[in-house]
């Protein structure tokens, strides 16, 4: 059986979302959290023009979504927002390991695409990291199907 490419990026999220787990990092799929994630980033510039004595830090800082979001200040949450809003297809987690928070890609290759070495360097600039995960999926798997009889059991 092939594997197509949509469903080698699966087979790469299941695994990356594994090693990220095991390794006990923090981290949220951009795909599936950005829209969610640009919402708390306005919720919480919300919170703050109706209530200016307390800073945005605080808010992010101590909000029920900081487990969501996992940035520490309002200028961390809003460097990566924009990087949401302006790169939402370039990167596919942000990962927080506890020494570090970064932007990860999955790829079968170290040779990035042009355009997304482009993003990264920006990402970089910003004082943002990035990572690479790499994994090695086949193109090709052996998948078979049987039928248990009743007499078999």
């Amino acid at each position: 059986m092939r594997i197509n490419s949509d469903d080698k990026i699966r087979i790469f999220g299941v695994l990356a979302e594994r090693y990220f787990k095991d390794n006990q990092w923090s981290f949220y799929s951009v795909d599936k959290e950005s829209e969610r994630i640009l919402k708390i980033a306005e919720d919480i510039n919300g919170q703050h023009n109706a209530y200016p004595s307390i800073t945005r830090d605080w808010y992010v800082q101590n909000g029920g979504s900081r487990s969501v979001h996992l940035t520490d200040s309002w200028d961390e949450l809003k460097t990566v927002v924009g990087f949401l809003k302006n790169f939402p297809n370039y990167f596919d987690y942000f990962v927080d390991t506890g020494e570090m928070k970064a932007f990860c890609i999955l790829s079968d290759t170290k040779e990035l695409a042009p355009e997304r070495i482009e993003v990264i360097l920006k990402a970089q600039e910003a004082g943002i990291r990035t990572l690479v995960f790499l994994a090695n999926v086949p193109s090709e798997i052996e998948a078979s199907v049987l039928q248990i009889r009743k007499s078999e059991c």
